[in-house]
């Protein structure tokens, strides 16, 4: 009595869509948002590309006050306050 679909259920997953391996809830979770706008900080490469911002100011290893040179003349005027 009834259709077939009621009485042999499919897997949970079978009829969604999406990919096999996975649950049709996950599918869209790497785009990271409603309508896969992508992740936070994606955008900055964008603009890199289109010349809004200066590649050299991503490419900083370290912030400039705090280079090696100026942690040692640093060091020096310490250790001069500390001998008066």
């Amino acid at each position: 009595m009834g259709t077939d679909k009621w009485d042999h259920p499919k897997d949970r997953f079978f009829t969604h869509n999406g990919y096999a391996d996975q649950a049709p809830n996950h599918v869209k979770k790497d785009g990271f948002g409603k309508g896969n706008w992508g992740k936070p900080g994606d955008e900055v490469q964008d603009l890199i590309s289109e010349g809004a911002i200066p590649a050299e100011i991503m490419d900083k290893q370290r912030r400039g006050s705090n280079t090696s040179s100026n942690e040692d003349k640093l060091a020096k005027v310490q250790m001069n306050s500390v001998k008066e």
